[in-house]
């Protein structure tokens, strides 16, 4: 009992613990009735996703060519440079793949990228820091679920190190990716 106990906890804290808005606003969930379907489209299925850190964009490749560009919120100590280790608060650079997609109380929905790569876990291993993980794709906190607050969270970085799109492009996007898509992140 005591196992699940610990269990529980942990993946509360992961989920809790996701992205603060620039405003510091917090409270409000997401429930069922935010989340309408949002069906697989192959005729904009993702071959890849290429982010850009320094232009905050987020493009979309179909058919190797681009379909698609989002602006993005990224880490909000982006300056400092790319994710080294965990609660940095940078976003990473490398190559990684979506490896779920999920509706999220807080987030709105999310889809998880394959953060820490072999590359991370090795620098992180001589550095003797933990590289971190749950770095994901997701949208604007309750308090803007309307989209009225997105040109102000699009100017600032505010996340935990992960990517943060409009609700209405996160729907999207998440039309055009499955698990596996390949998710390259640039500085």
């Amino acid at each position: 009992m005591r196992r699940w106990s610990i269990a529980l906890a942990a993946i509360a804290a992961l989920i809790l613990a996701g992205c603060t808005a620039p405003t510091g606003k917090t409270g409000g969930q997401y429930g069922p009735k935010d989340w309408k379907k949002v069906p697989y489209r192959p005729d904009r299925a993702a071959d890849k996703i290429v982010i850009k850190q320094r232009e905050h964009r987020l493009y979309v490749y179909h058919k190797g060519k681009v379909i698609k560009t989002f602006p993005v919120s990224l880490g909000k100590k982006m300056k400092e440079g790319p994710k080294v280790k965990a609660n940095d608060f940078r976003t990473p650079v490398g190559h990684y793949t979506i490896i779920d997609k999920r509706v999220h109380r807080i987030k709105y929905r999310a889809m998880t990228i394959s953060y820490p790569n072999a590359e991370d876990i090795a620098r992180a291993k001589k550095l003797g820091v933990n590289p971190g993980s749950y770095i994901t794709f997701h949208g604007q906190p309750y308090w803007n679920r309307d989209g009225h607050g997105d040109s102000y969270t699009l100017k600032h970085d505010w996340t935990n190190g992960c990517i943060a799109l409009t609700n209405k492009d996160l729907d999207w996007l998440w039309s055009a990716v499955k698990p596996g898509t390949p998710v390259i992140i640039e500085r």
